[in-house]
């Protein structure tokens, strides 16, 4: 008696769950930054041995060689830009952020 209740119920809760059901809307992978990668360079580019500065006190680890005014540059990038530019190194971004905002 109780598998003709179970075969009969069965059905009706699995309409009643896949009725009820919403989408989710599919996430991206991954961080999105807001900015174009090539745009958020742009502000180093301008400034004279501003990027090789930045990639060399990445190598040597000593980040007293970047100047003020390409500290000032890369003040004005946004730090998902610098993060997904900067992927290579994940800390780095943070630390030159904090060695340029005390230049100011």
């Amino acid at each position: 008696m109780w598998i003709n209740k179970f075969v009969f119920l069965l059905p009706v809760v699995c309409i009643a769950v896949f009725s009820t059901a919403q989408t989710v809307p599919p996430q991206p992978i991954g961080p999105v930054p807001s900015q174009d990668p090539s745009d958020c360079l742009s502000s180093l580019e301008t400034i004279p041995d501003c990027i090789p500065a930045i990639f060399r006190s990445i190598i040597n680890g000593q980040i007293g060689s970047i100047g003020y005014s390409c500290c000032h540059a890369f003040l004005g990038i946004t730090t998902e830009c610098a993060t997904h530019v900067f992927v290579f190194a994940p800390f780095f971004p943070p630390t030159l952020r904090d060695h340029c905002s005390r230049q100011h």
